[in-house]
């Protein structure tokens, strides 16, 4: 699950399947497009800025949001007809619900990265000694992107309730503090969290500040912007009868994106509840790690390059037991502009 993007159990932004506030946004004529995100920036930007209020008038749209941390109940129970999830994901999500998906879009990158005290001599999860406490999000989520690297990379078991380390799932927002204070070795935090140590020089990030797609391009040998925290999923049968809301969907999140690009700081500055940051030297520093590790997807838009490479994922998880050998790649669809 993913602040913007994948479960967090708290009121700022989520890393993997995230949500918008309640209510609907108003306008159109249509039934609305049933959505469940996590509170989010660019989201707000768009209402803020008019840009939603156009995008409705000029397609006879509205959407209506949901307010949820738990993606599978919100799918299952046919509350909802697009939900944003993680790729990695995807695969334990119709596992459990038993609903076909479609992949249409993406839109946050994954960026949980383990970080360490500042001092601490770790490069990389296989400089921790073997049985040290490491703080994670979650026993699935990015815990099984990170299982999957400490396998390919190092032939470590890194997995809660067993493995090479004893791994203690925490609340993002404590973590950062845990390592600060030697409570744990390590901890898979998102940047957000960490920021006011990490400005501080008492935290760091390991494997030389590199977010996760620029570690999976060393195991697959690519250059690939992916390795999803949000990506942009329909049930199947609203998909399939519904490709025009589809795409105009898609047209809003691309304008959002384009937002996001030319008023970067002017967004965290109006929304630093999203960024979990209020002092004013936290705030910059959040926009300094931004210049140089945006999350957010260049482009909603997929094509079919890079739907072969991140699907490629599922193989990596395969091969290191974090997926059934057995279990159906879930669809992926490049819906292009009109």
């Amino acid at each position: 699950m993913t602040v913007f993007g994948t479960g967090l159990l708290a009121a700022t932004p989520s890393l993997s399947a995230c949500f918008l506030g309640d209510g609907d946004s108003g306008g159109g004529d249509s039934d609305p497009i049933r959505f469940a995100f996590a509170p989010d920036p660019v989201w707000d930007y768009l209402l803020q800025t008019g840009a939603m209020t156009e995008w409705e008038q000029s397609e006879g749209l509205r959407i209506e949001t949901s307010s949820t941390w738990d993606e599978f109940a919100f799918f299952a129970g046919g509350h909802g007809d697009i939900v944003s999830t993680a790729t990695y994901e995807l695969p334990l999500l119709e596992q459990q619900t038993g609903i076909k998906t479609v992949t249409f879009g993406k839109y946050n990158l994954l960026r949980i990265t383990p970080i360490t005290r500042a001092d601490a001599p770790y490069q990389t999860l296989a400089d921790i000694p073997k049985g040290s406490r490491i703080a994670v999000p979650s026993s699935v989520a990015s815990t099984l992107v990170w299982g999957m690297f400490a396998r390919e990379l190092h032939d470590l078991d890194f997995r809660v309730g067993g493995g090479d380390f004893d791994l203690i799932v925490e609340d993002h927002f404590v973590m950062a503090e845990h390592v600060d204070r030697g409570e744990v070795e390590a901890a898979l935090v998102i940047p957000e969290a960490a920021i006011s140590l990490l400005r501080q020089d008492r935290l760091r990030v390991m494997y030389g500040n590199q977010l996760p797609y620029e570690i999976y391009g060393g195991i697959c040998s690519c250059q690939h912007q992916g390795v999803m925290g949000n990506l942009f999923t329909a049930t199947e049968q609203w998909y399939d009868s519904h490709e025009d809301q589809a795409r105009a969907f898609l047209a809003l999140w691309e304008r959002g994106i384009d937002l996001w690009r030319e008023n970067q700081a002017e967004i965290i500055r109006s929304f630093p509840q999203h960024f979990s940051v209020e002092a004013e030297e936290d705030i910059e520093a959040m926009q300094e790690y931004l210049a140089a590790h945006d999350w957010f997807a260049e482009s909603v838009y997929l094509d079919q390059g890079w739907i072969d490479v991140e699907t490629g994922i599922y193989d990596q998880m395969k091969s290191t037991g974090f997926m059934e050998s057995d279990a159906p790649v879930p669809r992926f669809e490049a819906l292009q502009p009109s």
